[in-house]
């Protein structure tokens, strides 16, 4: 069974929104730092761009895509890896979930 407890789904949804924030703004932030960089030439920060923000839709898809119980484990280790999942918010879980998480980042 991949879903999780109610209670753990509940809280999830609460602090989705704001992880969705953390990872575009840090990729946001990526676009200003290569705009900004003058050892670049129009074209080259054109390419850059392109490849980071293909870059980072991936991964905010690779987060937030398909959304749902019976999908979140999966979405928490890619929170997990991307540091958005922080310890705050993993010790808000049930120890049931925490142990799911632990173990599946360990294999």
């Amino acid at each position: 069974m991949n879903e999780i407890p109610e209670s753990d789904w509940k809280y999830l949804r609460t602090i989705k929104d704001e992880m969705l924030d953390n990872l575009c703004k840090r990729i946001n932030g990526g676009i200003f730092l290569i705009y900004a960089d003058e050892k670049l030439s129009e074209y080259d920060k054109f390419v850059n761009l392109l490849e980071h923000i293909q870059d980072g839709n991936e991964r905010v898809a690779t987060c937030f895509d398909d959304w749902r119980r019976s999908t979140v484990i999966i979405k928490l280790l890619a929170l997990q890896n991307e540091g958005l999942l922080t310890k705050d918010y993993i010790s808000r879980l049930s120890t049931e979930t925490q142990q799911r998480l632990k173990d599946l980042s360990e294999t």
